[in-house]
């Protein structure tokens, strides 16, 4: 590949375009010191890709950009294109022009690269640099500073020169490039490992977990079959019950309301008839007491019409007189006191009987007050009843623990077996009642996990359960387990957020002793209000740890949200506040009943204190009645006799017959008073028969009612426990299946027995407990793991494979350079000698490797010993010698490796005028196959140049080049030499 043309247009002191033609063989460009030619070389390998400013004499690469000069502006942009015949097809380039352009604009870092006119890489521009050798640090481009390096280098540093002579660079850029990989591939695969590593320790346990969660998904599947068939059957069951007794309470309301409606109205007529029988029971003494009184006066009128006959006959025989007129007086006196006592007694009447009245309006108001309260002490009975039912239930299933699976029973139940025994999770903690249903969600089954002191109890209490074929639990070693937290930054993140509660283990109370387990059970979730506030902490903390609202909605780790409507269920958490809440609420009940019932007894005390003064009042009428009846009786005798006195026309004999005929009136009343004694006789008797009866019935039927209150009271406490059992299968059937009671029944069919089903149950779940913490994620989780340690372990073996391609690429690379360095050495060895003789006019000189046994690195050195001398360290030659065997060394590697182009700037200035002609000589016998152009000021040079380009400053700072003849070329040098010599 021939060198044709190079342009250049604003790299460094060529402000004006440059374009130079070479026709091959030996080029000279000259020109006086500070004329830029040297410009021409710095131009040649910054196209071919030189990155370091200083090989270019810059601090920068901008400064490569022509800066401007006092007459000429500075300009933004430099470029530079070579322009190579590929015709002899030296390059694997197809082109047979190949063009390699640079160009770097002033503000903008990057330069840009083009072949043949289209954009490329820096990498492109050295491989076709370095497949035909004009490549930076080859033998193309060598300077007097090249010549004086290879003089005074080092047997290592020397080494540079036979690699590129060699043509290995290629193998060296690729063997680095490969190394570069290797160490990518190395570092990959350190990096893969320790992920594969890592992915398999998080894989083992995670198989563990994927399995127990496939288990336990498995036996909760074939659980909710028979589970949810069996509680749509107790529901049902429970239902019918409930119904059932609900009827039969109503009956039996009704019977009581019938049978208290009949008991008051017994009551009420035995209030109104034992104060009439007690008032017929006066007015009989009444008439008993009026009927002596007539028999008395019938004696007494006897007597008198006896006086009055022996009366008569002393008034006819004159010994007396009679004065009518007093009596009449006398009884006038008595009708008027008479009458006024009649008014007296009705007046009297009327205050007893408005007084009555009120005590009957009075025991009216009572019998309401006492009607209502017995409605009241009814419905708190009743109250009661259920929560005695519900405190038995409670308290049964705490003393005879049928709410703990099988092998958690077992274990309970023999717990003096076991030293270190500790108790259940449930019985070591105590929750607020205002955030149980957060614990309870968050706990589930963990409740009846059994904490124990360490792993060699557990193992035991295993060993007992299998030997007595008792179930399955699960055990929390204390001194295995490992508290669990939340990271301070979390802390500090979440504890700023509404709706935030605290986190689990601070709402619990727990013995001091206890808490590394309130730690590894609940130190690592999140209480919050409500589920938007869990959703958005969830979210903010990546969804890494469980968060629960106060109501038992979940946002599990990994996203997964769990909630809804949710009734209280009977756990083991806070079943002892609620015993204890019931047992505090009886009391109470029992006060409030008894209060009412203490003030039933005060009202009917009060009614009966009432019935007692109206009872009496009763009386008093009676006995006011009896007077007025018998002072009327009186007073219409009194009219009688006032009126038989009153006639003067009567005679004696009248009055005595007057009094015969008082006698037959008294003998009247007396049979009137009589035949009325015995019709109330008769009403009294049959009055007391039926007050008799009546008291009778009223027992009975009290009897009755308290036998159905009693009866009452048992189906109350056995409807309340339907009811409880009930609610207890319908809220685990909504909130655990998430199914309807209705689809329940429709969907799901037992095809076993019902105690069947119930053991299965109870197995299953004590099967399910014993598994432990299960992480439901754990199976995708392994799915998404496996998935990445596959791919991850196939692109590890993928880079295995390519570490070992890359391997055997270095070593067949070294292998190649190997090869090729000890050609090379083999091949300039013979050539260098020669060169040397013709330089030197005799003498010998060679190269060897300084550790033949290692090639790749192994230093070469340069034995020289000129015609007369037996120097052969090349350091102690002079300065000129060194500089000729440099040369002669340079010019042996380009006979034995001759390079397309090669430029050489002013590498000959160190030698005197005889060695210069043999230098420039030199160079004709190699220009056959090297392309060489050569920089300098030497005249034996300059007279040997095939070609010859003289560089100026016509414009100072600005570098110009037009073509020379030799005559020309020697006038300036020699123009030059005398302003250098001045």
């Amino acid at each position: 590949m021939k060198l044709i043309k190079i342009e250049a247009h604003g790299f460094k002191s060529f402000a004006d375009p440059v374009v130079l033609h070479f026709d091959g063989g030996v080029t000279g460009i000259v020109g006086p010191n500070g004329s830029g030619k040297s410009n021409i070389n710095d131009a040649i390998k910054w196209v071919l890709g030189e990155q370091s400013s200083k090989e270019l004499r810059g601090d920068n690469m901008h400064d490569v950009i022509f800066a401007g000069s006092k007459t000429v502006k500075a300009l933004d942009k430099a470029e530079v294109t070579l322009t190579f015949d590929n015709r002899l097809g030296a390059s694997s380039f197809p082109s047979e022009i190949i063009t390699i352009s640079r160009v770097l604009e002033r503000g903008k870092g990057a330069n840009q690269y083009y072949i043949n006119g289209e954009l490329c890489r820096h990498k492109d521009i050295k491989a076709i640099a370095m497949e035909t050798g004009i490549g930076k640090s080859s033998l193309a481009i060598i300077s007097q500073g090249t010549v004086a390096d290879i003089a005074e280098s080092t047997d290592e540093q020397r080494r540079a020169i036979f690699e590129e002579a060699a043509g290995v660079s290629k193998y060296k850029f690729r063997k680095l490039d490969a190394i570069k990989k290797l160490e990518r591939t190395t570092d990959s695969l350190e990096k893969i490992g320790l992920v594969v590593s890592e992915l398999e320790k998080q894989i083992t346990p995670l198989r563990k977990q994927a399995s127990k969660a496939k288990e336990y998904l498995e036996k909760t599947a074939q659980l909710k079959d028979v589970e949810i068939a069996l509680l749509a059957h107790d529901i049902q069951q429970y239902d019918q019950q409930f119904k059932q007794l609900t009827n039969d309470l109503e009956g039996v309301e009704e019977t009581k309301k019938d049978y208290t409606e009949k008991i008051e109205n017994f009551e009420l007529r035995l209030n109104k008839s034992i104060p009439l029988r007690d008032t017929l029971h006066k007015e009989i003494t009444a008439l008993m007491g009026k009927a002596k009184g007539i028999n008395e006066r019938l004696k007494d009128l006897e007597i008198i019409a006896s006086k009055e006959s022996h009366r008569q006959e002393l008034i006819a025989r004159g010994e007396i007189k009679v004065s009518s007129h007093e009596q009449i007086e006398s009884l006038k006196s008595l009708l008027e006191q008479t009458s006024h006592k009649i008014s007296y007694f009705k007046d009297e009447e009327e205050i007893l009987k408005n007084k009555s009245n009120h005590y009957s309006k009075e025991v009216n108001e009572l019998n309401e007050n006492i009607n209502e309260l017995t409605i009241q002490i009814n419905d708190k009975k009743t109250k009661k009843v259920k929560l005695e039912t519900k405190l038995q239930i409670l308290e049964d299933q705490k003393e005879n623990k049928t709410n703990l699976f099988k092998g958690t029973k077992t274990i309970v139940e023999n717990k003096s077996l076991f030293k270190g025994y500790h108790g259940i999770v449930a019985d070591l903690i105590k929750v607020n009642p205002e955030y149980v249903t957060a614990i309870e969600t968050v706990l589930s089954n963990a409740t009846q996990h059994i904490v124990v002191e360490d792993s060699e109890v557990a193992v035991k209490a295993v060993n007992f359960l299998k030997s007595n074929n008792s179930g399955r639990a699960t055990f929390i070693p204390l001194k295995s387990i490992q508290a669990k937290s939340i990271r301070d930054d979390h802390m500090l993140v979440i504890q700023t957020q509404p709706g935030y509660i605290g986190i689990a283990s601070e709402l619990v109370d727990i013995e001091p002793k206890f808490e590394i387990l309130n730690k590894f059970l609940l130190g690592n979730i999140i209480v919050v209000e409500d589920i938007e506030t869990a959703n958005k902490v969830a979210n903010i903390l990546d969804k890494k740890y469980m968060v629960v609202t106060k109501d038992g909605d979940v946002v599990r780790v990994g996203g997964i949200i769990v909630g809804g409507s949710k009734e209280r269920s009977q756990n083991l958490i806070g079943s002892d506040d609620q015993i204890r809440e019931i047992k505090e609420l009886i009391p109470g009940l029992n006060s409030l009943i008894k209060a009412q019932e203490d003030k039933i007894l005060d009202f009917r005390s009060k009614r009966s204190n009432i019935y007692q003064y109206n009872s009496e009042i009763q009386k008093e009428l009676s006995a006011l009645i009896e007077k007025r009846v018998n002072t009327q009786n009186k007073f219409a005798e009194l009219q009688s006799k006032f009126a038989s006195l009153s006639k003067e026309e009567l005679k004696f004999d009248n009055e005595s017959g007057k009094n015969v005929e008082n006698i037959e009136i008294l003998e009247s009343q007396l049979r009137a008073t009589s035949a009325d004694l015995r019709a109330k006789n008769e009403i009294f008797d049959n009055l007391n028969a039926e007050i008799n009866s009546l008291s009778i019935s009223k027992n009975d039927l009290e009897k009755n009612l308290r036998d159905l209150n009693s009866s009452f009271s048992k189906k109350i406490a056995m409807q309340e426990r339907a009811k409880i059992y009930f609610e207890q299968s319908r809220e685990r059937l909504i909130s655990h299946y998430k199914i309807t009671v209705e689809n329940a029944i429709k969907e799901y069919k037992l095809s076993i027995s019902i105690d069947e089903a119930r053991e299965f149950v109870e197995t299953t779940r004590d099967e399910i407990s014993a598994l432990g913490h299960i992480n439901l994620e754990s199976i995708e989780e392994l799915k998404e793991k496996e998935e990445r340690f596959n791919m991850l372990s196939s692109n590890q073996e993928e880079l295995y494979q390519a570490k070992e391609t890359i391997t055997s690429a270095i070593a067949e690379m070294d292998k190649i350079i190997t090869t090729k360095l000890t050609n090379i050495v083999e091949d300039v060895n013979i050539e260098f000698d020669n060169v040397f003789r013709t330089m030197f006019g005799g003498g010998n000189a060679k190269i060897a490797f300084v550790d033949p046994k290692n090639i790749l690195e192994s230093g070469i050195s340069i034995e020289a010993q000129p015609p007369g001398k037996s120097i052969k360290n090349l350091k102690l030659f002079s300065g000129g010698e060194k500089s000729l065997i440099a040369i002669s060394l340079l010019f042996g590697i380009l006979k034995a490796r001759p390079l397309p182009l090669c430029i050489l700037d002013e590498v000959e200035a160190a030698l005197d005028e005889a060695n210069v002609v043999r230098f420039a000589e030199y160079l004709q016998a190699l220009k056959e196959k090297t392309q060489f152009v050569v920089i300098t000021h030497r005249h034996g040079s300059m007279s040997r140049m095939d070609n010859l380009f003289g560089a100026t400053m016509q414009k100072r700072g600005v570098t110009s080049f037009f073509s020379l003849e030799l005559s020309q070329a020697k006038k300036m040098v020699d123009e030059f030499n005398k302003a250098e010599n001045k």
